[in-house]
């Protein structure tokens, strides 16, 4: 099973994936997001560590990317996964941006993808959260929040949303623990 958190930069996605894998030791965590360092590798990790420049070695990077994040998704068949971001969030991204050409590698490679089994999605005051980090503009807060809810319930994917600004960090692991304890005691 493969449970995903969403939500813009500074809901807290990291420290919450992190805080229930280490509280399920049947769940493991995996980071999909853009920062090569923090990701976990099967394949290809030496390449991908290296950080090689060029449109040839951008190219293959992608590729080889997406062929470990297929990997991590096969293996949540059989595992409990927790993953921080999913391509969803890179399609999502691509939008924002309005980026023609990732949008349609990352369109392309959700069809690839299946969807998550279950999406915590994290948001809140777009003011606040703008306030933790300050990397993204309150519009585009408000518009990523926007754009993942659309996209799950268009897709139909089971989720469940905190208020990261309305709840501490222990009462959102909280929050999120009773939803996955419900999914696994499912399956």
């Amino acid at each position: 099973m493969l449970i995903t958190v969403l939500g813009p930069d500074g809901t807290g996605k990291t420290t919450l994936a992190k805080l229930i894998e280490e509280r399920y030791s049947n769940i493991e965590y995996i980071y999909f997001g853009n920062n090569i360092d923090s990701r976990k590798y099967k394949y290809f990790s030496k390449f991908l560590y290296s950080q090689k420049s060029g449109k040839l070695n951008t190219l293959l990077k992608y590729f080889f990317i997406f062929i470990n994040d297929l990997y991590y998704y096969r293996l949540a068949r059989n595992k409990h996964i927790i993953s921080d971001r999913c391509p969803i969030d890179k399609y999502i991204g691509t939008v924002i941006k309005k980026d023609k050409y990732r949008n349609l590698f990352h369109k392309f490679s959700l069809k690839l993808f299946p969807n998550p089994d279950f999406v915590i999605l994290l948001e809140g005051d777009a003011d606040i959260i703008y306030l933790r980090k300050e990397e993204i503009l309150v519009s585009t807060i408000i518009n990523y929040i926007s754009l993942y809810k659309k996209y799950i319930q268009s897709e139909n994917i089971e989720f469940y949303t905190i208020d990261t600004t309305k709840n501490n960090i222990q009462e959102t692991f909280n929050l999120a623990s009773k939803q996955i304890e419900k999914l696994l005691s499912e399956r």
